[in-house]
């Protein structure tokens, strides 16, 4: 008999291990990469919009959080702990949950590619550098908990089960992760269509297909009619002009090609204590993104691929939904109505995730082809020292400045930003303790975490824009009411004592924060925080009455 059955175990023991411990080490870099503290940029949206789809009382009068709900299966997979968990033990809950299925999946996709230990940790870590540095609209996969990085999971086995030919399996995933989030999901079917078409004589014929893209469809419902419906039955007058404010006044920075082209680049270096330079528009995000492409494109030249070439099939396909994105805002630069309708599917969302993937893929597979021993320990080396430099910005400017990603992002900073931070929790947590459950609050515009901190409901902010277009019509109309042009400019305080009164009277609220960062004069109405004159705070607490109460 064989001893081979006796050596097996063993064996497989090691090897999971092994698996465990790349596992482990890949998640750690995501967390070095993304581990800042709650909420991150989009977390406080998706988060308290979860949290209200369960417990409807809390924050209730928030015109955003009450819009119509478009991600119903990431508020039935993940909201409901919000019942039971504070946001910010959800938000390291689901993170770190996400950050493990993506390190896996991404192991499982690496594997295929560059068999061997150790080979994913170091496209993982090539991928998040090139996806950091090289974006183009502002996409990215390791951050903080939202449904796309749940549906990032299910493509990355989907581009597993491409590489292994089973078109029935990667189908089914491609479903799943439409569910979670349909625009990702969606794009990510139109791209394995094309690998489909380019690969004749490898490709399954479509009518062996129909089961699992009926199968597949299916699973995309519970994510494709929550995104109907956000249209149905609406005007179409309405429609359009809900669109042209989400593609041109609210989002052109991420699904408008020209204006992409126009965005000034921001280069800090926080740990060095060099100031941030903000570089004019000159087409770096769209030029950096383009070097990232040609990399992929020689690299794909030089290699022989085998079953990898439908993977990058896949980012071939990811592109050219990109080029056509480019395409529509090139033809329409006349017709911002017809561009804002077709533009609002984020054409820029799957390039900006792939070509990345690609390129680290790429790479890694150069390095294991080298001829020569120490030339593969020359780039392993280059390579390491790339991902630690990524790896140690990251962590260097948290160090730095340890705010939550959203306040950051928010701007609110000025001379100390450590304390204006604590200056606004101040006045959130006096809000929380001091007020009904069913307060409505008048806030800065460009702040996004109130309701994260102070679990109260406000009249508007700029993050928060619903996603229905009644809904988007009517946030637009209350910033054009409560921030016009010299109100952005100096603050809230620009609006006299008539105005706030009837803005109260109109928009049911009570309390109103001022920024005195921007608005140097206090209103004439009654402060109740900071409670002592003498007290400084960036974030003061102003009492309105409405003018009914007159």
């Amino acid at each position: 008999m064989s001893t081979t059955p006796h050596a097996c175990p063993e064996a497989t023991g090691v090897a999971r291990r092994w698996a465990v411990a790349e596992l482990l080490a890949m998640v750690g870099l995501i967390l070095a990469v993304a581990g800042g503290v709650p909420p991150s940029v989009n977390e406080a949206h998706y988060l308290a919009k979860a949290r209200h789809y369960w417990d409807p009382t809390w924050c209730q009068g928030d015109a955003f959080l009450e819009s119509a709900d478009a991600h119903l299966v990431f508020y039935w997979t993940i909201g409901w702990l919000t019942l039971w968990l504070p946001l910010p033990a959800v938000a390291w809950t689901g993170r770190l949950a996400t950050w493990g299925l993506l390190a896996w999946s991404w192991r499982r996709l690496s594997l295929r590619i560059l068999p061997g230990p150790w080979w994913a940790l170091l496209t993982l870590g090539l991928y998040a550098g090139f996806l950091s540095c090289g974006h183009m609209a502002g996409e990215w996969v390791f951050g903080g908990l939202e449904a796309k990085g749940i549906a990032y999971v299910l493509l990355f086995l989907a581009l597993e089960a491409l590489w292994q030919g089973r078109w029935n399996r990667a189908w089914l995933l491609l479903g799943a992760a439409s569910s979670f989030h349909v625009l990702t999901g969606g794009w990510s079917v139109i791209a394995a269509f094309f690998v489909w078409i380019c690969s004749p004589r490898e490709r399954p014929r479509l009518a062996t297909m129909l089961p699992s893209l009926a199968g597949g469809f299916a699973l995309a419902l519970p994510g494709l009619l929550p995104a109907l419906a956000l249209t149905w039955q609406v005007d179409q007058a309405l429609v359009a002009e809900a669109n042209e404010l989400y593609v041109h006044r609210r989002l052109s920075h991420h699904l408008v090609f020209h204006k992409i082209l126009l965005q000034p680049l921001a280069i800090d270096c926080p740990y060095l204590g060099l100031p941030r330079i903000l570089l004019p528009a000159t087409h770096l995000y769209f030029l950096r993104h383009l070097l990232l492409v040609a990399g992929w494109a020689g690299l794909c030249c030089k290699l022989r691929w085998g079953n990898a070439r439908r993977v990058h099939l896949f980012v071939g396909g990811a592109l050219l939904i990109a080029v056509g994105g480019i395409v529509i805002d090139q033809a329409t630069l006349s017709r911002p109505d017809l561009s804002a309708g077709l533009l609002r599917f984020y054409w820029f969302r799957l390039s900006d995730a792939l070509v990345p993937a690609g390129l680290a893929l790429a790479c890694g597979r150069q390095l294991l082809t080298l001829p020569t021993a120490e030339s593969r320990r020359r780039w392993l080396a280059v390579s390491a020292v790339f991902v630690s430099l990524v790896v140690g910005d990251a962590v260097l400017r948290r160090a730095l400045d340890p705010r939550p990603d959203a306040v950051i992002q928010a701007g609110q900073v000025a001379f100390e930003r450590e304390r204006d931070f604590t200056d606004w929790l101040a006045a959130c947590r006096w809000i929380r303790a001091h007020t009904a459950r069913d307060e409505i609050v008048l806030t800065p515009r460009g702040q996004q975490t109130f309701k994260w901190y102070a679990e109260r409901a406000e009249v508007v902010n700029w993050k928060d824009i619903p996603q229905d277009a009644a809904g988007i019509i009517d946030w637009w109309r209350r910033h054009q009411q409560v921030y016009p042009a010299e109100v952005r400019a100096d603050g809230l305080t620009r609006h006299d004592t008539a105005t706030l009164r009837r803005l109260a009277a109109e928009f049911q609220f009570r309390y109103v924060i001022i920024d005195r960062a921007k608005s140097l004069r206090p209103p004439p109405l009654p402060r109740v925080f900071p409670e002592a004159r003498s007290a400084p705070c960036r974030y003061e607490i102003y009492r309105v009455d409405s003018e009914s109460a007159e």
